[in-house]
Formats: structure tokens, C-alpha cells, sequence
């Protein structure tokens, strides 16, 4: 460890200001880098934490990795764990990307053999399977559960796996709000699988908090039953879930009667359902100009 300790650290508030900037700018130059990876060995864990958070931008650099998945295992402080695990989710999701599962969501093709020859060799094979398989060992026999909920929520790029698919139903089905909080923004990587049981949570007497999880889940479904579900709660009395609502139905492009419910909704007294209502007419026009372009002049988007 290079500085002083926690108590003693005078210029601690300075380090983390500079910390979040290069995370909020995504400034990931050399020397930045230099920065974090100095600063995840930190005995300060206010800066040890901030410097774990920013480490989500560079993990591929040279031996940053490696600092983040000993701090998710080993660190003393719990929070900088669960900090070292919300960084993690991001292999996950290249990883995916990339290819590494055969499954929908997955580009399992590169186009040029010489793209293909640098993937295969490179690292981040290796990279990803080393945190997949962490972050399924997080899931399976971590105490804590926040821990567990938090592996569960950097593995949901894998929600066409069965075993993820099971622990999403786990956790939905758990006393804890925050289990079926998680387990619903897994939901919304994949809703194709999960229509039925965002149907029956799409109800105006589900809990708030739940219900606006249940319609983002939805979001980027196809599915005309959830965009029926939706249109259900509009009555609902809450700006912010109505926002929500208005916002799916136009992305998921379903409802018959579509540019009405916006058109009313774009008089509602609220201001921010009426700023939903026109960025939803927006997202409508757009969705349907494309559809247009591709079906009926036969031109690509």
C-alpha cells in the first residue's frame, strides 16, 4: 500500500473528486489509469472504493482486472466488494457481445478472419470465464445477499442461460423487495421469456416501486399482451409510473389506438407526463417511418 492510512489521508476528498470525474467524463487517459491502479490498493477505503468504481472504464488495461476481482473476493469492506462486482457486470455484457455464448443476444460471427484470429488469442476469453465463473460462485454460495443479488444482476446478459433464468424466478419469487427488484431488471434483458409473469405484476395494485420495474422490464419487448398489460394501469395516479408506461407503450409499438392515448396523455396535467408523452410520439414516429421505409418502399433503414 503507497499512502497514508485511512485517518491520516489529507488529500483523500481531492483523489475522489478526481476519481468520479474520470468516471463521468470517461477519461480513461494513460495517466488516469495510473491513477485508479494506484489508487485501488489504497489503505483509505473511501479512495479504494472510488478507484474500484472507475475501474468499470479500463478493466482491460494491464492488471486492473486482476486488482477488481481481489477486491470482489477479498476485500475487507463489504460495500467495496459489491462495488468491485457492479464494475465486473461490464466483462459480462463484452463478453456476450463478443460472441462467448451461443445463445440469442450473442454476435457469434466478426467479420474479418483477422478480427477473428485477434479474439481468439487475446485475452478476453480468459477474462470473461475467470469472472463468470466468480460471479456464478457469488451467486451459488455467497452469505450475503446483497452480494448474491448483486452477481445476479452483472450475470443478466446471461438470462437466455436456464440456470440464470432459474435464479431470476428464485429471487422474484423472495420476501425481499430488493430480490425481486433485481430479479425483474434481469427480466428486462430478455422479456421474451418472462411475459407472463410481467402480466400478472403489471396490475394497478402492485407496489410502486415493483410495477415500475415490471413495465421497464417489458420495455424492449415485441409482446402485444404486455402492451395490453400497460395499458391497464394508465389510469394509475402516479406521474412517474405513467411516465414509465407511456414510454414502453411507444417502444413497444403494440397498442391500436396508440397515437390517442398519446395525444390525450400530451394534455395531462403533469409536466413530465407531457414531456413523456412527446419524447413517446417521437419513438413512435420513428418506429413506424422505419417499419415504412423497410415494408412498404422496401428500403433499409
Amino acid at each position: 500500500m503507497h499512502d497514508l492510512p485511512y485517518e491520516e489521508n489529507p488529500n483523500w476528498k481531492e483523489i475522489l473528486d478526481r476519481l468520479s470525474g474520470i468516471r463521468d467524463s470517461g477519461d480513461y487517459s494513460h495517466e488516469n489509469v495510473e491513477l485508479i491502479r494506484q489508487e485501488l490498493q489504497s489503505f483509505d477505503e473511501r479512495i479504494r472504493g472510488g478507484a474500484t468504481l472507475a475501474a468499470e472504464g479500463c478493466l482491460f488495461e494491464p492488471y486492473i482486472l486482476d486488482q477488481v476481482i481481489s477486491i470482489a473476493e477479498y476485500d475487507d469492506t463489504p460495500a467495496i466488494r459489491k462495488a468491485a462486482i457492479r464494475s465486473l457486470s461490464i466483462v459480462i455484457h463484452e463478453g456476450v457481445m463478443e460472441g462467448m455464448e451461443d445463445e440469442a443476444g450473442a454476435d457469434t460471427q466478426l467479420d474479418e478472419a483477422e478480427e477473428w484470429e485477434e479474439f481468439q488469442t487475446g485475452g478476453l476469453r480468459d477474462d470473461y470465464q475467470r469472472v463468470k465463473n466468480l460471479l456464478f460462485n457469488f451467486l451459488e454460495y455467497e452469505d450475503d445477499v446483497e452480494i448474491q443479488e448483486l452477481a445476479l444482476s452483472a450475470l443478466a446478459d446471461l438470462g437466455f442461460r436456464v440456470e440464470i433464468r432459474d435464479k431470476i424466478s428464485e429471487f422474484l419469487a423472495s420476501e425481499r423487495q430488493s430480490a425481486k427488484q433485481i430479479a425483474l431488471n434481469a427480466m428486462g434483458k430478455y422479456p421474451r421469456y418472462w411475459e407472463e409473469e410481467l402480466c400478472a405484476l403489471i396490475k394497478l395494485d402492485t407496489p410502486e416501486e415493483l410495477l415500475k420495474e415490471a413495465i421497464s422490464a417489458s420495455y424492449a419487448s415485441e409482446s402485444a399482451a404486455l402492451a395490453k398489460a400497460i395499458t391497464g394501469i394508465l389510469e394509475h395516479k402516479n406521474p412517474e409510473t405513467l411516465r414509465f408506461a407511456i414510454l414502453a407503450l411507444a417502444n413497444i409499438n403494440k397498442t391500436e389506438n396508440l397515437p390517442d392515448i398519446l395525444q390525450q396523455f400530451g394534455l395531462h396535467p403533469d409536466s413530465q407526463v407531457r414531456e413523456a408523452a412527446r419524447d413517446a410520439i417521437e419513438t413512435f414516429t420513428q418506429k413506424n417511418f422505419k417499419q415504412y421505409m423497410r415494408e412498404d418502399l422496401g428500403l433499409e433503414d
